[in-house]
C-alpha cells in the first residue's frame, strides 16, 4: 500500500465535477436498446433472477446472450414481449435447459387467435397483450411492420420448436461446462475460469431486436447495422432489474439492470455528442474515443451498434465494521479484446485463459471517513498487463464478485469510500480494440452490496466519475494529475 498526499489528491478529485453530460455516456435507469446483467452466479443455494420489461405499447423481441467471465458467448435465445410485457428469467433454470417460453402471434398455439387477451378457448392468453380499458390498448398488436401476419421475421423457425427443456445435448454441455471452467467437449477447450466451487458465473446481454435470430457474436454481419437497421435495433424500449438470491443464508440483493441507450447518430466518428470541454453539441470532436458498448467486436471499431459505452472510473462506499459484516463489489469489465473463442492449438484450461487474462487496472485508492487514503493493488515498478507476481490484479476477470477488505483488497479502514480507476494499464496486450488517444480506455460497471448482522443486505450502484466517451489521459496510467503534475507520492 502507498500513502497519498491527501490535500493534493482531494484537490485533484474535485476537478471531476461536471464532466458527464446529458443522458448518453451516463449510466442511468431509462428505457434502453441493450440491457446488461453485470454478473450472475448459480450454485449451493445461490441463484440470480432478472427481468426484461417492455416500456412501449409495441411488441418486440429481446435477444438474450449468456457470456462467461472470459467473455465467451455460450448460448442465446429470443423472448417475445407484447406491449408493456415483462419476462422473468431464473438463471438456475437456464442451466437446467429451461428458458421462458414465448412466441409472436402466428407461432403461438395458445394465443394465435387471441382477442383482447383471451384465446379461442376463453382462457386468458399466456403471452397476449393487454386490450381494452383506459391506457391499456396496444395499437401495435398483430400489426408488427415487416412481420408475417402480425409476427416477426424468422420467428417461425424458432418459436414453434419451443418445448422445455429447450437447451439440451451439445448446447447444454457448452453452457454448463463453459460457465464452470470445465472443458467444453464440442470445442475441446475451456472458455471460462474454474473457481473451484462448481458454481456457474458470467454475465448476460439483452438486445432489442427486430427479428428472431440465433446469433452469438455481436460482430456477426448484419446483427448490428449503423442506424439500427440490422437484427438488433436502436429502439430504447427495454428496462429491467436483477437480484442475487442466497436461499441458504436468507439474503437477497438487487439493483436495476445496466441500461445502455442507442442513438443512430452515435458511432465511432461522433463520440461524444457533446464536447466535454465546452458542453456544446457537435458532430465530431478532437478527443472522441470512438468507444461504443460493443465496439471491440468490429474491425475496424467503427461502432455500428450505436450503443453508448459505460464508465471507466468509479466511486463507491465500503462498510466493514460495527453491524456491517461485509462489503462486496460486483465488477464488470471490458478487456477490449475481440477474441470470441480460444485460438487454434491454444489451451485456455487450468487457469491459462485468454491472452489478456488476468486483467490489470490503473488505480485503486481507499479513503476513510477522516480523509486518510492508501493506494492498494499497486506495484512500484510500473504497470504490466497481464500483471506479474509482484503486481496484484484486484479485478482480473471480465465479471466477478469480490470481497472488499480481503486479500489484495485489504485496507486499514473499516469505513470510507474507494476510487476505482478500471482503465487498462499502458501496455495492454497487442491485438485489442484501442480506444482513445493512448488506446487504454476500458469501459466497466460497478455495483456494491452491503450486509449487516447476517440478516440484512442491500445493493447499490457505484457512482460513475468518468465515462468512456471522454479521452482524459491525465487520469490514466496510474496518476491523478493537476495541471500536468503527478500528485501521487
Amino acid at each position: 500500500m502507498k500513502r497519498l498526499s491527501l490535500v493534493l489528491v482531494v484537490f485533484g478529485l474535485l476537478a471531476l465535477g461536471g464532466q458527464s453530460f446529458a443522458e448518453l455516456c451516463t449510466v442511468d435507469a431509462v428505457p434502453a436498446a441493450t440491457l446488461l446483467v453485470p454478473y450472475f452466479e448459480v450454485g449451493d443455494g445461490v441463484t440470480t433472477l432478472f427481468s426484461i420489461n417492455n416500456a412501449s405499447a409495441a411488441p418486440t423481441i429481446a435477444h438474450v446472450i449468456f457470456w462467461t467471465d472470459w467473455s465467451f458467448p455460450t448460448i442465446d435465445f429470443d423472448i417475445y414481449l407484447t406491449g408493456y410485457d415483462v419476462a422473468t428469467v431464473n438463471v438456475a433454470d437456464v442451466f437446467e435447459g429451461i428458458i421462458p417460453l414465448s412466441a409472436d402471434p402466428p407461432n403461438d398455439p395458445f394465443d394465435a387467435n387471441a382477442t383482447c387477451g383471451v384465446n379461442v378457448q376463453g382462457v386468458p392468453g399466456e403471452h397476449s397483450s393487454p386490450c381494452g380499458g383506459v391506457n391499456s390498448v396496444n395499437p401495435h398488436w398483430d400489426n408488427v411492420i415487416g412481420g408475417p401476419a402480425g409476427g416477426f421475421p424468422f420467428c417461425q423457425n424458432i418459436f414453434p420448436n419451443f418445448n422445455n427443456p429447450v437447451i439440451t445435448g451439445t448446447a447444454l454441455s457448452r453452457l454448463v461446462n463453459g460457465h464452470s471452467g470445465q472443458v467444453v467437449p464440442s470445442i475441446n477447450n475451456c472458455v471460462g475460469d474454474d473457481h473451484g466451487d462448481g458454481h456457474f458465473r458470467g454475465y448476460v446481454t439483452i438486445d432489442n431486436s427486430s427479428q428472431c435470430s440465433l446469433v452469438l457474436d455481436p460482430g456477426f454481419p448484419g446483427y448490428f447495422v449503423s442506424g439500427g437497421t440490422g437484427i438488433a435495433n436502436n429502439i430504447n424500449q427495454l428496462w429491467g432489474d436483477w437480484f442475487m438470491v442466497d436461499t441458504l443464508n436468507n439474503f437477497a440483493q438487487g439493483d436495476t439492470l445496466v441500461h445502455i441507450e442507442a442513438n443512430s447518430n452515435f458511432d465511432a466518428l461522433q463520440i461524444p455528442l457533446l464536447d466535454p470541454d465546452t458542453g456544446v453539441t457537435v458532430t465530431t470532436v478532437a478527443n472522441a474515443t470512438g468507444y461504443t458498448f460493443y465496439g471491440r467486436y468490429f474491425v475496424p471499431p467503427t461502432g455500428p451498434d450505436n450503443r453508448e459505452p459505460l464508465g471507466t472510473i468509479w466511486g463507491t462506499r465500503y462498510l466493514n465494521g460495527g453491524v456491517f459484516d461485509q462489503t462486496r463489489l460486483i465488477v464488470w469489465r471490458d478487456s477490449t479484446a475481440d477474441d470470441i473463442a480460444p485460438p487454434p492449438n491454444q489451451s485456455w484450461c487450468n487457469g491459462a485463459g485468454p491472452s489478456w487474462f488476468p486483467l490489470n487496472e490503473t488505480e485503486v485508492i481507499a479513503f476513510n471517513e477522516a480523509e486518510d487514503a492508501v493506494e492498494i493493488c499497486f506495484f512500484t515498478g510500473g504497470f504490466v498487463s497481464p500483471p506479474d507476481e509482484s503486481d496484484p490484479p484486484c479485478f482480473p476477470w471480465e465479471t466477478h464478485l469480490y470481497n472488499w477488505g480481503e486479500g489484495d483488497l485489504s485496507v486499514p479502514f473499516n469505513f470510507g469510500w474507494a476510487w476505482l480507476n478500471l482503465n487498462l494499464p499502458p501496455d495492454a496486450p497487442i491485438g485489442d480494440a484501442d480506444f482513445g488517444s493512448d488506446g487504454n480506455i476500458a469501459q466497466s460497471y460497478v455495483t456494491t452490496t452491503h450486509s449487516a448482522l447476517g440478516l440484512f443486505s442491500v445493493g447499490l450502484q457505484a457512482v460513475q466519475l468518468y465515462d468512456a466517451c471522454q479521452d482524459y489521459n491525465q487520469f490514466l496510467n496510474g496518476a491523478i494529475e493537476n495541471g500536468g503534475v503527478n500528485i501521487i507520492d
